[in-house]
């Protein structure tokens, strides 16, 4: 019974990976069409969040991040300087 399962649930899981890792493809709409503008925004929307928080993490690392936030904290020049 144990086996059947877990024969069950590998098959299922098997299946079920390259259908989850494979890249939208905009080719086959036409290109004029909205369905391909939708299409190519979702592919440039998931690349942009990507890059956005690769360099988040890049400007923590650096130290930058804290100068950053102290930066819009201070409300004059003067606060600024104090820190």
């Amino acid at each position: 019974m144990r086996l059947k399962i877990t024969l069950i649930m590998l098959i299922t899981m098997i299946i079920n990976t390259p259908v989850l890792s494979q890249e939208i493809d905009c080719n086959e709409f036409d290109k004029l069409s909205a369905k391909y503008v939708e299409c190519t925004a979702k592919k440039l929307k998931e690349k942009a969040s990507n890059e956005i928080v690769k360099s988040k993490k890049k400007i923590d690392e650096t130290g930058i991040g804290e100068k950053l936030k102290k930066f819009k904290n201070s409300k004059t020049l003067s606060d600024l300087i104090k820190s």
